[in-house]
């Protein structure tokens, strides 16, 4: 008797498979990607029409309460975080669009 008697099953592998599977996988990112795109590119009005003044307002409000209430701290830090959060807001919306847009959409400000 050989040692060998007990072969290893092998099982086989679909190639066409692993190929479907994966253009599925890269289906769902790109539909995922698209869809991203589209609700940025659908708020996009509403980030520049509110955002951008309500950025500018809040600079000039942190501006004036420093040299008016330099002694309130909650004040100077209130005004000062919001306006770091709407700057924050605008940039990562821009880098958003810039990177789900890549050669699908080219915007220029």
């Amino acid at each position: 008797m050989r040692s060998d008697a007990m072969e290893t099953v092998r099982y086989r592998f679909f190639p066409w498979l692993g190929r479907a599977l994966f253009n599925i996988v890269l289906f769902a990112l790109s539909s995922a990607r698209t869809l991203l795109l589209v609700l940025l590119m659908f708020i996009r009005p509403l980030v520049f029409f509110l955002i951008t003044p309500l950025t500018t307002a809040l600079i000039i409000a942190f501006v004036i309460c420093l040299f008016t209430h330099p002694a309130d701290t909650r004040l100077t830090w209130g005004f000062g975080l919001l306006t770091a959060a709407a700057l924050f807001t605008m940039f990562l919306y821009d880098w958003l669009i810039f990177k789900l847009g890549g050669t699908v959409v080219h915007i220029t400000h």
